[in-house]
């Protein structure tokens, strides 16, 4: 009953079970694809895995149930894979990798394409944000600092600062996404040569590092920091616009406010409320991440065990947090008046004039920075 409220529909189907047994597939064909085009596996042989990759052909409950003995499903996906195709096939499926290589890589391709979903909404978000600044530029309204009156700024002005967040946020996300690596270090993380490494990451289009990075989490690190950065910026929106849609303040309100089970009259801000239930889970979901860091020896034993199913969730919570951030902002209903009426006679003054005047110009940059940004 709370999967909508916490996932997107296509960020659920990239992440599902079926989605991992897709993308190990595909990692295991690309092997074959790659060891044929090196002259590793004979050109026949590796048609035949690649015909045996195809998702219909495995019992995805059944490896599931099997995972648990390897404590990864990789050990009985391989075993199944090679049932598929001929004996002269088999000892070519799997070239050179371990069960790690084939997880990290199609972690990798999820979140990569679950990144792109959120770049999507984020950037809609920053657009409308855009506008949203751009057209309130002159329009006062009283600051808040520690919750208290401050002094005048304008509705511009602030959107201009949450623009400038979200661009921020999702420039880092397009960077994590873009530099997450290639995994493929065979047993202990020696590699399995350049030639073979290279051609597996033009078959799969991700960049190859320098080393294997089985003890080294860093990309995941990255992306996990990004996508936490995500929801921070959207809840500092969602925030907002809480504290501002209270009876007592009424300067915004959802276009779609949400009801209340036993109190009619309410119009209770529900977008808000679920960018911010997303944004409190994800500190502590990158926290798990940053404690799978510590790996022992060559291959970690738990830690990296829990990173995909970490990571996994961190991308659903993200992927909700910006479609609900897209909803709320994209039909975001200010009230002009009650923002002049409750800056009263304090936007009137002079030591507020100054800084009144300037906020035009913060406008100007936000907007430039914003068009510059925009892929």
């Amino acid at each position: 009953m709370f999967s909508a409220m916490y996932s997107t529909t296509a960020a659920t189907e990239a992440t599902d079970d079926r989605a991992w047994l897709r993308e190990m597939l595909r990692v295991e064909n690309a092997i074959a694809v790659a060891g044929a085009a090196v002259g590793r596996i004979p050109p026949e042989l590796a048609k035949e895995i690649e015909a045996a990759c195809e998702p219909s052909r495995f019992d995805l409950e059944e490896l599931t149930r099997r995972a648990v003995a390897s404590a990864t499903p990789v050990v009985p996906l391989v075993q199944d894979l090679r049932a598929l195709v001929p004996a002269a096939a088999q000892p070519y499926v799997h070239l050179g990798a371990t069960s790690q290589d084939v997880v990290d890589t199609a972690l990798v391709l999820i979140a990569r394409r679950v990144s792109s979903l959120v770049l999507d909404d984020l950037w809609a978000v920053a657009d409308d944000l855009a506008e949203l600044a751009d057209r309130h530029r002159g329009t006062v309204q009283i600051g808040r600092t520690l919750l208290q009156r401050a002094v005048p700024t304008t509705f511009g002005a602030v959107c201009a600062g949450w623009l400038a967040g979200v661009d921020d946020a999702a420039v880092r996300l397009s960077a994590a996404r873009s530099g997450l690596p290639l995994q493929y270090g065979g047993p202990v993380g020696l590699g399995v040569g350049t030639q073979l490494t290279e051609a597996l990451g033009t078959a799969l289009d991700l960049p190859v590092p320098p080393l294997p990075w089985h003890t080294r989490r860093q990309p995941i690190i990255e992306v996990a920091t990004a996508l936490a950065g995500v929801c921070g910026a959207l809840a500092t929106v969602a925030t907002a616009v809480v504290l501002l849609a209270q009876n007592e303040i009424a300067e915004l309100a959802e276009g779609a406010p949400g009801g209340s089970s036993a109190m009619p009259h309410k119009r209770n801000p529900a977008r808000s409320a679920l960018v911010l239930a997303c944004a409190h889970q994800a500190p502590g979901l990158v926290a798990g991440l940053l404690g799978s860091q510590q790996v022992e020896l060559q291959r970690s034993a738990g830690g990296w065990q829990a990173e995909a199913p970490t990571l996994t969730q961190l991308l659903r919570l993200t992927a909700a947090a910006a479609a609900h951030a897209r909803e709320l902002v994209g039909s975001l209903q200010v009230d002009t008046a009650q923002m002049l009426a409750n800056a009263g006679d304090e936007h009137a003054s002079q030591d507020a004039a100054g800084p009144l005047d300037a906020t035009g110009l913060l406008v100007d940059r936000a907007l430039e920075a914003h068009r510059a940004a925009r892929p």
